[in-house]
């Protein structure tokens, strides 16, 4: 409805204002003319707490802050702490006022608690979404102990340090002396409020640092998620039989309606969400109206708690409890969570500092104890050492590393919304004055932004005295042909994996054990972990305690994943001497390789297998698949623990036996470590029948010329000359082999070579080079290094998959790892002394 307004000379008087009916109709409109609206009011709110936080959480994002310190410190500028002591005067008729009194007067400000308090609820159902029971099952000897003892512990602490320090109740209202039953009531509030871990800031702030897979994460975090949801569970029944004596029968009422409460939960909602989900799981899609359906239960059953008399977020949570997981969590966090955290909840943090003064904290109330804050303050300290301490006592019971258990500790020091809910609990019931909740949101502050920097330092001192790993086979040339060429291949939709077991078939001739890798993307802030699909026994089954894998029923795809490991299977029983491992890590792109670099350790690979960012559409073009893609490429490429090898897959790799009748592979042998690494894996498709191996090796035209143009002589000179010894043997034990050839063409300089790689042309369905050359052709890529597009394929990479390549030939490129991160200079000495005996070996095995 419009706005009736009464219209005078200097002031307008509104009956029913809630929105405007046109600016024109007012005589010499003010700024408080606007404001005499409620929907203007309320949208002006809305932009400023919004673009106060979202502005606080960017001039934050260099120190690496979580986003709930950043909403705290918006929290703060928008109270009367500033805003507050800023006089203000809307029109000159009006008498002065406080900025805060005029954007938030008392009358609206109730528009900014609806949003804070639908927030709440949603944000509740949220975290008992993410509570998945198996998980939790699976790793409950690790999971509850750590749960009880870093919120359990804490809590008693507090106990403790409020009876050894003397502090007192500050009851608000209270003249008299505090009741026994009022003293419990403030120390329940205050144990928890800082005892209740932060689910959601732990699982950023574990991203971030990158150990969400390490045993930190893997038990922290549903640790975490169990501390939450038994701390709403308790504090919801203390608050509902905290009634006075005249009701004494009405708690036993309270119970039999949540217990019928729970029972419409479990019985009946969860069975229909159960065969909802069947049904989306069956159409691959959750449905908008599926989605509508699920998320108006949650005003429904907070109203329904409320009701009863339990605090309607208790309802939240139970009806999150209830939600079965599997895709229809990932669709409700997906939908859900980015619009609850950053649209619904800063209103949440906003309401919880409002009418809060931070400057109280330097004066003190009449007839309050002498150094109260400094009380206060002990017993926030003591908790914060008793989290600590408590990671740290319960990490040797489960064989953790105290600096595991001392991570552990820092993380439960995080204060999230819950946090701040249970302190806004406390000032409602008039338990806390402002005072006291000023210095615990002072603390939530400055605990929470000590978390981000302590951990760092941790994570970054643990990697510093963690042991080398104990296998050495991490390339082709070190662990030669006797053993098992062990092989971490990579995926991120179904559309690689046909390449990708094409290429591993290819190989397979000789023994190969692979571990399938899913990298699947992680949503929202749920626990990131590896979820094994299939492990065997024996010593080709992934070590579980090296890479702190977590087992899962289905990650947040089920269907993909399962087609991946699918058809890993199909490849694995048509195929002779391979054994196939299957894995699905969940994680954001940022911590993918550091998850593929543990993989690897504790599969001890000697070879990664990545699919290249560009996929192939129906139309013959080259489309991006996901930019995140490139960049777990190259940060694999720049720290991975083995050699690393990614496919360009153009639709020349195929998978059935019979297209494999006439398969030319073209290697393209420039010289150095990479080009010998990618000689060395293309052998293995030599005795492969159908396949026809052809080696081109490009030698400068004058190699005095070439040597010279290199700054390093000797190292040139040795790498040219382990390259000769490298293809002198190849030939010698192939030179039987019709299915094998070999050639050398002379080039001039870089133009030649180019021209003589375009003959080439579409002969050959897949091209085989090295990511970079050695130091003794590297005169003839200088000027073809400037026109690279992607350097992650190297200059002879990113030519055979540039336009200007007509062929549409499939390109694999071969990084070999240099052992012990030596200099290339330190591997080719070693190399030097031992390259005969090694090739002869391997290579002899391979004529056997």
């Amino acid at each position: 409805m419009a706005a009736t307004a009464n219209v005078t000379n200097n002031s307008v008087q509104f009956q029913d204002n809630i929105f405007m009916d046109g600016i024109w109709r007012i005589k010499e409109p003010e700024i408080a003319d606007f404001f005499h609206f409620k929907f203007t009011l309320m949208i002006f709110q809305n932009l400023l707490i919004l673009s106060t936080t979202r502005s606080v959480a960017y001039l934050l994002k260099p120190f690496n802050q979580p986003r709930i310190v950043a909403e705290l410190i918006g929290a703060i500028l928008l109270s009367p702490t500033i805003i507050g002591k800023l006089d203000f005067r809307s029109s000159p008729t009006q008498s002065v006022e406080s900025l805060y009194d005029f954007i938030f007067p008392p009358t609206t400000f109730s528009m900014v608690e609806i949003f804070g308090f639908l927030g709440l609820i949603y944000y509740v159902f949220l975290v008992a979404v993410r509570l998945d029971a198996k998980v939790v099952r699976e790793r409950s000897k690790k999971v509850l102990p750590v749960a009880a003892a870093t919120v359990g512990l804490p809590f008693l602490a507090v106990v403790i340090a409020i009876v050894i320090f003397g502090l007192s109740a500050p009851m608000v209202g209270k003249s008299s002396s505090v009741s026994p039953a009022e003293k419990a009531s403030f120390t329940l509030i205050l144990g928890f409020a800082l005892s209740v871990p932060a689910f959601p800031v732990m699982a950023r702030l574990l991203a971030e640092v990158k150990v969400p897979n390490g045993e930190v994460g893997q038990v922290v975090l549903p640790a975490a998620v169990v501390g939450d949801v038994a701390s709403w569970v308790v504090l919801a029944v203390c608050f509902a039989l905290d009634r006075p004596a005249n009701e004494a029968l009405a708690p036993m009422w309270m119970v039999l309606a949540g217990a019928c409460h729970v029972v419409v939960c479990v019985w009946m909602i969860r069975p229909l969400l159960v065969w909802l989900g069947r049904k989306a799981l069956e159409a691959e899609t959750v449905t908008i109206e599926f989605m509508g359906l699920v998320a108006g239960f949650v005003p429904v059953a907070a109203l329904s708690a409320s009701a009863i008399g339990f605090h309607p977020a208790l309802g939240a949570l139970v009806l999150g409890l209830a939600v079965p997981k599997g895709q229809l969590t990932a669709a409700l966090t997906q939908r859900l969570e980015n619009f609850v955290i950053i649209a619904l909840l800063p209103f949440t943090i906003i309401s919880s500092a409002h009418a809060t003064d931070i400057l109280e904290v330097f004066t003190q109330e009449e007839g309050e104890p002498g150094h109260y804050v400094l009380r206060l303050a002990c017993v926030v300290m003591v908790a914060t050492l008793a989290k600590m301490a408590a990671g740290m006592m319960v990490s040797p019971l489960f064989s953790l590393p105290r600096a595991e258990g001392l991570s552990i500790g820092v993380l439960m020091n995080t204060i999230g919304p819950l946090e701040l809910i249970i302190l806004n609990t406390g000032k409602d019931r008039k338990i806390f004055n402002n005072r006291m909740h000023a210095v615990l949101l002072v603390a939530s502050v400055i605990s929470t932004a000590m978390v981000r920097p302590i951990l760092t330092a941790l994570e970054a001192r643990k990697l510093r005295r963690a042991p080398a790993p104990a296998y050495k086979n991490r390339n082709l040339q070190l662990s030669g042909f006797e053993s098992d060429l062990r092989v971490v291949a990579c995926v991120h939709t179904f559309r690689n994996v046909p390449s990708i077991t094409s290429l591993l078939y290819l190989a397979n001739h000789f023994p190969i054990s692979v571990c399938a890798v899913h990298l699947a993307e992680l949503i929202g802030s749920a626990p990131p972990m590896l979820i094994v699909h299939d492990a065997v026994d024996g010593q080709r089954t992934i070590p579980i305690d090296d890479i702190h894998t977590t087992t899962s029923s289905a990650p947040d795809n089920p269907v993909e994943s399962q087609l991946i490991t699918s058809a890993f299977d199909r490849y694995q029983q048509r195929s002779t001497n391979v054994t196939v491992s299957s894995l699905t890590a969940v994680s954001a792109y940022a911590s993918m390789p550091e998850d593929v670099f543990r993989i690897a350790e504790g599969y001890r690979a000697t070879l990664i297998i990545l699919p290249f960012h560009r996929l192939l559409t129906v139309d013959g073009e080259m489309e991006d698949m996901n930019p995140h893609v490139r960049v777990v490429n190259q940060g694999i490429l720049a720290d991975a623990p083995c050699s690393v090898a990614i496919l360009v897959d153009r639709g020349q790799l195929v998978d059935h036996d019979s297209k494999f009748a006439n398969y030319h592979v073209a290697l393209l042998f420039f010289g150095g470590p990479n080009d010998r690494e990618a000689l060395l894996y293309a052998s293995r498709f030599a005795k492969r029948p159908g396949v026809h191996l052809t080696v081109v090796r490009f030698v400068a035209a004058d190699q005095s010329q070439a040597a010279n143009a290199t700054p390093g002589l000797s190292a040139a000179r040795v790498e040219q000359r382990i390259d000769d010894e490298y293809v002198r043997e190849f030939r010698q034990l192939f030179l039987s082999h019709a299915s094998v050839a070999y050639e050398e063409k002379a080039v001039r300089d870089c133009a030649e070579m180019v021209t003589a790689i375009r003959e080439m042309g579409g002969a050959y369905n897949l091209y085989i080079v090295g990511r970079e050359a050695g130091d003794s052709t590297s005169a003839l890529l200088a000027s073809l290094s400037n026109f690279v597009e992607f350097k992650e394929l190297g200059p002879i990479g990113d030519l055979l998959v540039s336009s200007e390549f007509s062929a549409t030939s499939s390109v694999l490129v071969v990084q070999q790892y240099l052992r012990d991160q030596q200099s290339r200079w330190d591997m080719e000495e070693d190399s030097s002394r031992r390259a005969r005996m090694t090739r002869r070996d391997g290579y002899n095995s391979i004529h056997r």
